[in-house]
């Protein structure tokens, strides 16, 4: 509804290497939800390995990082470009650590790194610059130390490779790129603005990058050794610079001037900066090495709260609404809808089952009005002009994003005519304000919210209808 080139001519939300990929997969396993899930898994699993696999190389072996692998416990969360940006950023960063481990310059470990690099940039340009800022700044390390210019021609060359193919899209393909560009208009990463970090982003921040707070807190011990700590040249030392730095330049940005969500993109490195913390404590802290490990325990609690919450009461929430049975129920609702043109908004994870139904108009639930153009009233107005005869939403949905909207609506009973089903059981964790921001839920159990129209209409910024 609010993108006329990318939502109806081309599809250029992102660049299209994830999509590439999205589509290999689903002509192997099919266009459902659940090969979208397991496909997002499988990049999970790769990322992982990848990360311990860094560790196991190139970290001192004698230290034990059992606690390190905790912080998996993290990830709770996973369906975007995202996932498959981190593959080639981890991957960026392994080329790097065997670059600066190897006293000479090898071509096919630096053509290796130049590729790398450049799938991450155009797989998610954030995702791919905090893994190329990271990885720059460890090859600084590295010069400091060797004084050897060599480490930073893969990242030259990809900055350069990246700035004139963009270049020349821009100016080849205008389309494409306005495209893309009003698609990153209505996203948060460039309607944000500057502001002042709000309670729940620092509490957010808390419970998912604890160790780079952590980090911080290590400063002090470590600025008093830094002569004894840097004076000798060391692979995992220099990652952990890059990314400590680079990751606090991200998360500043995160609470300032992006959105706070994009804090999730230091978690893979937050396990690589755990282990450096224990390395370092165990190398030169050794009377710390016990207070560092029991810090790094309070931190895994802390990135595990959604996965408990998920396994309890989210295992609880899911019991009795079965995948099977939300499939029949979308047989049921959507199917007045593959005659009809009216429009149903319906939330992403019954998206693929509209699409196998043929329902004729069917509207992603996160884009049925203009975020680039926000008002108080957005939502309430977009839902009137728009006059969708169902909503067809997640239990994440509703209670996030249409419960203060509907219940607008139902001031204006001469309007419009509401009535909401909510198929759950057990009442998720997402129906407590206080606790949405704290745990998720595991279910498949839709709300339907049917809405009867009685003429078109748009609501002012006092709420009062016209």
């Amino acid at each position: 509804m609010v993108f006329p080139i990318s939502g109806k001519e081309i599809y250029s939300t992102y660049p299209p290497l994830y999509q590439g990929v999205l589509l290999v997969w689903m002509k192997l396993f099919g266009p459902g939800v659940i090969a979208a899930m397991i496909l997002h898994l499988a990049l999970f699993a790769v990322s992982g390995w990848l990360t311990l696999g860094i560790v196991k190389r190139f970290f001192p072996a004698a230290t034990n990082y059992a606690v390190v692998a905790l912080l998996f416990f993290g990830f709770t969360f996973g369906d975007r470009p995202e996932d498959l940006a981190y593959i080639f950023g981890l991957g960026a960063l392994w080329l790097v650590a065997r670059q600066i481990s190897e006293a000479v310059f090898r071509a096919e470990t630096a053509a290796g790194l130049l590729l790398v690099l450049l799938l991450g940039l155009y797989t998610s340009v954030i995702v791919g610059a905090y893994f190329f800022g990271a990885g720059f700044l460890a090859c600084a390390m590295t010069w400091l130390w060797r004084r050897k210019v060599f480490v930073f021609a893969p990242f030259l060359a990809a900055a350069a490779v990246f700035a004139v193919i963009t270049f020349f899209i821009a100016k080849t393909e205008p389309r494409w790129w306005a495209g893309f560009m009003e698609s990153a208009r209505e996203q948060s990463v460039m309607t944000a603005g500057f502001h002042w970090p709000h309670a729940g982003d620092v509490l957010k921040l808390i419970r998912t990058a604890p160790v780079f707070l952590l980090g911080v807190v290590a400063l002090p011990w470590l600025a008093a050794r830094r002569r004894e700590v840097f004076s000798r040249e060391s692979v995992w030392l220099a990652l952990a610079v890059g990314i400590f730095v680079m990751g606090w330049l991200l998360l500043v940005a995160d609470l300032t001037l992006l959105a706070a969500n994009y804090v999730t993109y230091v978690m893979f490195t937050q396990i690589l900066f755990a282990a450096a913390l224990l390395a370092l404590a165990q190398k030169y802290f050794p009377e710390r090495e016990r207070w560092q490990r029991l810090a790094l325990l309070t931190g895994v609690l802390l990135v595990s709260i959604r996965a408990a919450g998920m396994t309890t009461w989210g295992v609880a929430c899911a019991w009795n609404n079965s995948y099977q049975n939300t499939q029949a129920v979308l047989r049921t609702e959507l199917g007045p809808f593959t005659k009809s043109d009216r429009p149903v908004l319906v939330s992403s994870a019954f998206l693929y089952g509209a699409a196998e139904l043929g329902v004729k108009n069917p509207i992603h639930s996160d884009w049925y009005f203009d975020h680039a153009s926000w008002t108080e009233n957005a939502e309430t107005d977009g839902l009137a002009r728009l006059r969708p005869a169902r909503l067809v939403l997640t239990q994440f949905d509703y209670y996030r994003s249409f419960v203060l909207p509907l219940e607008k609506l139902r001031q204006h009973p001469e309007l419009v005519k509401i009535r909401v089903r909510n198929l759950a059981v057990v009442r998720p964790p997402d129906a407590i304000p206080a606790l949405q921001r704290v745990v998720q839920h595991i279910s498949w159990a839709p709300v339907i919210v049917d809405l009867d129209w009685k003429y078109a209409v748009r609501l002012d910024s006092a709420g009062a209808s016209r």
